[in-house]
């Protein structure tokens, strides 16, 4: 038996195998050779030993192996977190943020640079956030203070909260600077896109005075603040600006527009926004800007802006149950071929456009409605008035809704939603109104009157209130106590593209909502009914419509049925039943737009229907980065108490968030930045006392795995994992601790 060894040459390169090999005599005699075991490539030591053996055996001697003596390795006096953040910091640095925060923010006499420090924060918001005092303790454990050459003792409480100051002083600069430092980083001479949004954070404890206790957009109610932001179409955060919790979305964006109307680079690039801004009061005044905006129209304004929509071969299809995947599946492709005939364009299965060209958007003249001269002027008369003409205008089918018709009478639809209340008098309580007979009465007692559920009760608090009246002389008024018709604000019409799309799954999915809605009304109706026939009930008629109505409001269907109390006597008890009727119009109203969604655009975005749409469902970019600062960064909850802090911490979210969208940039998609930092976390920073005293540790490396190095290399960033570089680019913590220790001596 011996030791064969082979080679062979592939791609310029010759590797060599050993095998175990032994003689034997074939049956016909003739001496040939046999494998015994394959041994694969064996080092140059290995192949000596097996020789050795061979010798041995054949000789018949013993081998022995003599053993090096065992050393117990040296310990580690730390293992502190290293490529991970040593990657982030990288990206802070080839990005220009470390350049351009070491320019805004002020030098001092410090030996701390408040750039490294917000750079530390900001690191700490992508790997592990936590409090402020959190980051105090966290920072010795990294190798952030070699990264940065900061002494841990420096990173303390006081220095953080100065530094949060001075961050929120230069926060508006940062903003200015930020989308030149972006086209210049990517090289282009303009953002394809900007996304603009809102979202909400909660507090501990009070806050300061911008944080109102209101329902977040969780439905929790918390102590919030509202933070507007803009990005572009890479995630990459623009402006933000931190606002009152109960401040309204349409409003705080429209400051931001009347912002970036100021810039350059904001200027003819498309501004995205959801459905809040699509109301025809919010879209004059962006239009005003003149900056590239692209919104949807809420479903009231649908009747202004796309008069045309291809709705009705709609109409005849209906989801009446629950119905199983396949049937659910052959509705979606009947409500395709539907869109089809329709004459919608197909984009995809899901997306179906069409091109609905510019549209004059103005205020409608008050004789659209009808509203004579004669008609009441002032007071609850004018009010019962238009409540009645518009509900006619409604029905006949001039409009199709009530806030539609309510615009055009001039009225807004809260204040009309009121008025409309007035129309559940009993009729010669309104012909009474009519009359002028009620001027002594004000609106708001009226329309307390009319909140009343039971007939009988109206009529009774009405007398009270005509006998209250009769008491006191009428007041003069010196201006009209309800907004008139007759002569509608008068602005000048503005021009805006228009473009819908249709969605068959949502179609069917909407359909299936109303469905279930009408069905649990139902049954809560039934259930209702069968607690008032219960010989324990202890209902009145006044309970029983109240019950009703906060039903129906819940979903707001309190206009869609017509609601009945009927008194039957059981035995000599007087019980209740309750029954609803739909109001078929109010139903076809609230199913016409199902599945569609209209766009208003700036009229110089003349790009393709199509593209528009897709531009549209892009705005997911700005969800997805409060995604990213709610989840990741862990924006909330909020622990400062002052309205600095708190400008502050928003902003150290913001760069956590524009790390995170560099990293994913940078990887191509290829994989998110929370995944690519989780396989980057496990290569620590290993230290060693040095050998004699006085000396500097000795640093190494925990060795790179095949899929961090695979990483590393896709970032260029090959150096970072490297023992033989690592001298470069950190400084020994023993000498930044000598040399602040010398400074401050």
């Amino acid at each position: 038996m011996h030791l064969r060894l082979s080679s062979a040459t592939r791609n310029g390169k010759t590797h060599s195998y050993a095998q175990l090999v032994e003689s034997y005599r074939r049956p016909d005699g003739v001496p040939a050779h046999r494998v015994v075991a394959h041994l694969g490539q064996l080092s140059t030591a290995e192949i000596e030993n097996f020789k050795a053996a061979l010798a041995a055996n054949r000789q018949g001697r013993h081998v022995v192996v003599a053993r090096a003596p065992a050393r117990t390795p040296r310990r580690p006096t730390a293992n502190l977190r290293y490529l991970d953040l040593a990657v982030l910091l990288a990206l802070w640095r080839d990005s220009g943020l470390e350049l351009l925060l070491s320019t805004l923010l002020p030098k001092g006499a410090s030996d701390v640079a408040p750039a490294d420090v917000v750079a530390a924060l900001a690191l700490e918001r992508c790997i592990d956030p936590g409090s402020k005092l959190y980051a105090e303790r966290w920072f010795p454990r990294t190798a952030l203070p070699e990264l940065l050459a900061i002494v841990p003792a420096s990173f303390h409480n006081t220095r953080l909260h100065r530094v949060l100051d001075e961050l929120d002083a230069v926060t508006p600069a940062l903003m200015s600077r930020l989308p030149m430092l972006y086209l210049d980083t990517l090289r282009r001479p303009a953002f394809a896109t900007l996304f603009l949004d809102v979202t909400d954070a909660m507090f501990v404890g009070h806050g300061p005075e911008l944080a109102v206790r209101g329902k977040t957009k969780e439905g929790l109610f918390q102590r919030k603040i509202g933070i507007v932001l803009l990005c572009n179409e890479l995630g990459y955060p623009l402006r933000w600006r931190v606002v009152a919790g109960n401040a309204s979305d349409c409003t705080v964006m429209t400051d931001m527009f009347r912002a970036l109307a100021q810039t350059r680079w904001a200027q003819q690039t498309p501004v995205v926004c959801d459905r809040a801004m699509g109301k025809t009061a919010i879209l004059r005044e962006i239009a005003e800007t003149d900056l590239h905006f692209l919104t949807a129209v809420t479903t009231p304004e649908f009747e202004t802006y796309a008069p045309k929509l291809p709705c009705a071969p709609f109409a005849a299809l209906d989801v009446r149950s629950e119905p199983s995947p396949e049937a659910l599946a052959r509705m979606v492709q009947q409500v395709r071929e539907q869109a089809q005939v329709a004459g919608l364009a197909r984009v995809n299965e899901s997306l179906w456009v069409c091109d609905l060209g510019m549209t004059e958007v103005g205020t409608r003249a008050a004789a659209d409605l009808e509203l004579t001269s004669q008609a009441p002027a002032v007071g609850a008369a004018r009010a019962l008035q238009l409540c009645r003409t518009i509900e006619q205008a409604v029905a006949e089918g001039r409009f199709a809704s009530f806030n539609a018709a309510s615009r055009a009478a001039g009225v807004t639809p809260a204040a009309m939603k009121k008025y409309r209340l007035l129309g559940r008098l009993p009729q010669d309580v309104q012909e009474t109104i009519l009359s002028g007979e009620t001027d002594r009465c004000s609106l708001a007692e009226l329309i307390r009157v009319a909140h009343l559920a039971d007939p009988a009760e109206q009529r009774t608090c009405w007398a009270a209130l005509l006998e209250r009246a009769a008491q006191h002389p009428p007041q003069r008024r010196s201006a009209p106590r309800c907004p008139s018709a007759a002569a509608p604000s008068q602005e000048a019409p503005f021009l805006v593209r228009v473009v819908a799309y249709f969605n068959p799954e949502r179609f069917v999915e909407q359909r299936l909502t109303a469905h279930r809605r009408q069905a649990a009304i139902a049954a809560f109706v039934q259930e209702l009914n069968e607690r008032l026939a219960n010989p324990r009930a202890r209902y009145d008629r006044a309970r029983v419509l109240a019950a009703v109505d906060r039903r129906l409001r819940r979903d707001d269907m309190i206009e869609a049925y017509e609601v009945s109390v009927t008194e039957h006597d059981t035995g000599g008890r007087i019980h209740y039943q309750v029954g609803l009727k739909p109001i078929t119009a109010d139903w076809e109203r609230r199913r016409r737009y199902h599945g569609f969604t209209v766009l208003a655009a700036h009229p110089a975005l003349l790009c393709p229907a199509a593209e528009l749409c897709q531009l549209y469902r892009a705005k997911d970019m700005v969800e997805k980065d409060f995604q990213v600062i709610k989840s990741v960064v862990k924006l909330r909850p909020i622990r400062h108490h002052t309205e600095a802090k708190v400008n502050a911490h928003v902003t150290l979210c913001m760069l956590a968030l524009l790390l995170e969208r560099i990293l994913e940039h940078q990887l191509d998609g290829r994989s998110s930045a929370q995944a690519a930092l989780e396989t980057l976390a496990t290569c620590h920073l290993n230290t060693y006392r040095g050998t004699g005293e006085g000396t500097v540790p000795v640093y190494s490396l925990t060795e790179p795995d095949k899929d961090q190095l695979a990483l590393l290399r896709k970032l260029r960033l090959q150096l970072l994992a490297q023992d033989d570089d690592l001298a470069a680019h950190i400084t020994p913590r023993f000498n930044a601790e000598s040399e602040n220790t010398e400074a401050s001596s």
